[in-house]
């Protein structure tokens, strides 16, 4: 395993309300298994690939979601991570947050807690080339994909956020550095039960 990069934070965001999977599947999407029955959790699963990276990872997470954030004390038992959890108006005032609490001297990644096929080399890659003035965006047949890497230069654009957009503007506006990856899996969200990966055929469930 590589020596975790210093000087950079993993912020993992888990503090969507899955609104789109709730409408054909009642449950919170990061509970239910990630690829197939018996399977680990869509969050347990991002936690798991995520360990040892980087200096710290922290998953904000809801305040209000409390079975979320139990299960998540479970997992702390085996795992290396903080829970920072947070009243939150959406994604972008979650980055922010979670920004204002881990301040790092390189940069964030910024994961998503929904997308747990992103392989580890790829983060690795990506941890990589995270510099205080970078913009890093993983590219997989020529679409832009997550996680992303964004160096401390650019903290105060971060604090600004709030609602549900994220750093999309910042990534619009700014030099970015798009880095060819081949892995698919930092295309793949689970918006929808269907979106779910077949453990054995390696094809979404729908």
């Amino acid at each position: 395993m590589p020596e975790p990069r210093d000087g950079v934070v993993t912020l993992l965001l888990a503090g969507g309300l899955g609104s789109r999977y709730r409408q054909e599947d009642d449950r919170d999407k990061l509970l239910v298994p990630s690829a197939g029955a018996g399977s680990r959790p869509v969050l347990q699963a991002s936690i798991e690939t995520l360990q040892g990276l980087t200096e710290r990872l922290v998953v904000v997470a809801r305040a209000d979601n409390r079975p979320l954030c139990e299960q998540l004390e479970i997992w702390r038992r085996s795992w290396a991570f903080d829970v920072l959890a947070v009243d939150t108006r959406g994604l972008g005032h979650s980055l922010a947050q979670g920004v204002a609490a881990c301040p790092a001297a390189r940069g964030w990644l910024v994961a998503l807690g929904d997308m747990p096929y992103v392989r580890r080399d790829t983060l690795a890659t990506l941890v990589a080339q995270i510099e205080p003035e970078r913009l890093l965006l993983p590219v997989h047949d020529g679409q832009p994909g997550h996680p992303r890497g964004i160096g401390a230069r650019h903290r105060s654009a971060l604090l600004a956020l709030d609602g549900d957009r994220g750093a999309q503007a910042l990534f619009t506006e700014s030099p970015v550095l798009r880095l060819p990856v081949r892995d698919a899996g930092v295309l793949r969200d689970i918006d929808r039960p269907g979106d779910r990966m077949d453990r054995a055929s390696g094809q979404a469930d729908g």
